[in-house]
């Protein structure tokens, strides 16, 4: 059904669902983050509920020392389109083994996969399936001793992930993030990663049997939109089905907006979840939730041998809370939640109506419906008591006071920035923030977030001046030659931020490399600051995100997003900015008199994907202003590459600018 992506996503996992009888799984992070999304975290009791003997993470690192033990046929699962992984994982595997069958599932398209054989008697001008299918057939052939070895290579569009109802992110993509655009458009491997993600889309719509009308706003956007175009010509060329219905989609840049991703000052309890909790491993928009308060009494177990919760659930009311509800309305609905769960007469009861509730209250609730509770009862509401953790730790999570203190700085740098117009005292005051950020509490990685928002902000039509800007250059490059030196004295692990990373990889050997690196480092952020603050100018409507309607009024930040929204379901309003890829040609048009004007919302169903991703407040907004229109508006979804929280534009964007120093 038209407007139902989950029904698309059904019918991908069905398919695979159905060859895994009696294999051995191999599956890589970005498809199984898809499937935990789609099976509610229940990924691995669904693959083993259909069939299959084993299930193993799809990495190099982790099967040198695994065989599926009793396996004659092999499922692997790959989202990769970089040929080397297929070389060097899928030999790996083969090797370890004595497979008969190989199922490889490939979500890449063979035109985009550039898979050349490098086994004897290749083909010259073959396709990547086929070459792919040759070497695997060599390997089994060479390991196998019936020598009856059976290859297939399917195609299978997986990369999408709903989490809730008109709500998506795409895992294989959550790092495609363009800091410097104008660079990464020349970038091979950025370029294939653009097609890949166009290829997918365009097998969506293929699915719904579409036509699209494509949009974009913004520079990456256009180039994807125009990729879309041209791959979706060239494939319908050979595809005679009629399309009668039609799709919009409008593809937007994250970096037109970095202000309404680095602010911490969210109205969805997912955006402070996002904010303290750390990821699940190998996971781009789901958390862990320590689930140690839920341990029985007499059970005894190190944190290491917990396995973590999460929020990834098929049950729209609790992802409805999760987005859309305020952090007042959360508590109480969650401690209603927990009353109503309870079925012992010891467990949290209240015949009150209750009009507020504190964190620490609903801990305590939580602890007693554990006590009391039966094995069954808290089997039956894991993922409840999951959700309802999640809330508890971040909440009473050691970052609250620090994220209310940069809070509290984005508004102060939100009304400076609209009283003065011209920032003149916002860097000064800032240039002190970073010379006493270790009083304050501040790591350096808040204050570029920081940093980022300010520039974002200010946007092309606020300037700063020279004078400014060098105290804040000087501020910056003190605190980060400060930082290298220290950064001798923090040992070097996976849990470390990208910026203690970077610096370890600056780390000189002595003083006078230290202060060159430092400078060095500092004008690199300099320089995408004032890209940053840029994005924006070729924008006609949208080139501003502070609003201040009179001098009475506090200025408030509308994100692009919210603005673009409201005037798209408002069919009287102008949207010059955003651009429209016109399959017909104009001469054409010309001949039959076709002229015309195409509006998104032509069509019964509308995608907006952000290239960069999408904030849980952006979400939280789209759906309250589809709330307030009429029932007759298209059906919205709204999607990005990845759900983001604030320090992710400090480590996909700033610190990825960072060059060789």
């Amino acid at each position: 059904m038209i407007g139902d992506l989950q029904e698309f996503v059904d019918a991908c996992w069905k398919d695979v669902l159905s060859m895994v009888n009696e294999t051995a799984v191999y599956i890589d992070h970005a498809a199984a983050e898809c499937l935990h999304w789609y099976t509610g975290d229940k990924a691995y009791i669904t693959l083993k509920d259909a069939g299959a003997i084993s299930v193993h993470e799809l990495s190099v690192d982790n099967l040198r020392n695994v065989q599926a033990k009793g396996a004659k046929k092999a499922v692997i699962i790959s989202t990769s389109k970089n040929a080397c992984i297929y070389q060097n994982t899928l030999k790996l595997i083969i090797d370890k083994n004595n497979f008969e069958k190989c199922i490889i599932i490939c979500t890449v398209n063979q035109t985009i996969l550039n898979y050349t054989s490098v086994s004897p008697n290749c083909e010259e001008n073959e396709n990547s399936y086929d070459a792919l299918k040759r070497d695997i057939l060599y390997w089994m052939n060479d390991r196998t001793i019936s020598k009856n070895a059976n290859v297939t290579i399917m195609f299978k569009p997986i990369f999408v992930a709903c989490l809730k109802k008109n709500v998506f992110v795409t895992p294989p993509f959550g790092n495609l993030t363009a800091s410097d655009f104008e660079v990464l458009s020349t970038d091979s491997i950025f370029s294939d990663t653009i097609k890949h993600l166009i290829t997918s889309f365009h097998h969506l719509f293929s699915y719904y049997n579409v036509k699209q009308d494509i949009y974009s706003l913004g520079k990456m956007s256009n180039y994807a939109a125009n990729e879309l175009n041209r791959f979706s010509t060239m494939m319908n060329k050979s595809n005679s089905r009629m399309k009668t219905r039609k799709i919009s989609v409008i593809f937007v840049d994250r970096l037109l907006d970095l202000s309404t991703m680095c602010s911490y000052n969210s109205e969805s309890i997912l955006g402070r979840i996002l904010c303290t909790l750390p990821h699940l491993p190998h996971h781009s928009n789901d958390i862990a939730v320590l689930m140690d308060n839920l341990s029985l009494k007499s059970e005894k177990c190190s944190l290491s041998l917990i396995v973590p919760g999460c929020l990834a659930s098929n049950n729209e009311e609790l992802m409805d809370i999760l987005f859309n509800k305020k952090q007042e309305i959360v508590l109480l609905m969650l401690n209603k939640m927990l009353i109503d769960m309870s079925t012992s007469n010891e467990s949290p009861k209240s015949h009150k109506i209750l009009t507020r509730i504190s964190v620490h209250s609903l801990e305590k609730n939580i602890k007693k419906f554990r006590d009391t509770e039966s094995l069954e009862s808290l089997s039956n509401n894991s993922k409840k008591l999951q959700l309802m953790s999640a809330v508890v730790q971040a909440l009473k999570s050691n970052k609250t006071a620090k994220i209310e203190f940069i809070i509290s700085l984005e508004k102060l740098i939100l009304q400076n920035l609209a009283v003065s117009g011209d920032s003149s005292s916002v860097l000064s005051q800032f240039s002190n923030i970073i010379k006493t950020r270790i009083t304050r509490g501040l790591d350096m990685e808040n204050l570029l977030v920081l940093l980022i928002y300010l520039y974002a902000l200010a946007g092309p039509d606020i300037k700063f001046s020279d004078i400014h800007e060098n105290e804040l250059k000087t501020a910056l490059n003190t605190a980060i030659y400060e930082d290298i030196k220290n950064s001798s004295n923090v040992e070097s692990t996976n849990e470390l931020s990208a910026y203690y990373q970077t610096l370890l990889l600056l780390r000189a050997t002595d003083d006078e490399a230290t202060r060159e690196a430092s400078v060095k480092m500092t004008e690199q952020i300099m320089e995408m600051l004032h890209k940053t603050s840029l994005q924006r100018q070729s924008l006609k409507k949208y080139r501003q995100v502070i609003n201040k309607s009179n001098p009475h009024n506090m200025a408030q930040h509308v994100g692009i997003l919210e603005r673009f929204v409201r005037d798209l379901l408002d069919r009287t309003s102008y949207m010059p900015d955003l651009g429209f890829i016109d399959t017909v040609p104009s001469l054409y048009k010309y001949l039959v008199g076709d002229n015309e004007v195409h509006h998104p919302c032509d069509s019964p169903w509308v995608i907006i994907y952000v290239l960069g991703g999408i904030t849980p407040d952006e979400i939280r907004t789209i759906e309250n202003i589809q709330k307030t229109k009429e029932v007759t508006s298209p059906i919205i979804t709204i999607g990005g590459t990845r759900l983001l929280n604030p320090q992710e534009v400090v480590d996909k964007i700033l610190l990825s600018y960072i060059k060789n120093i």
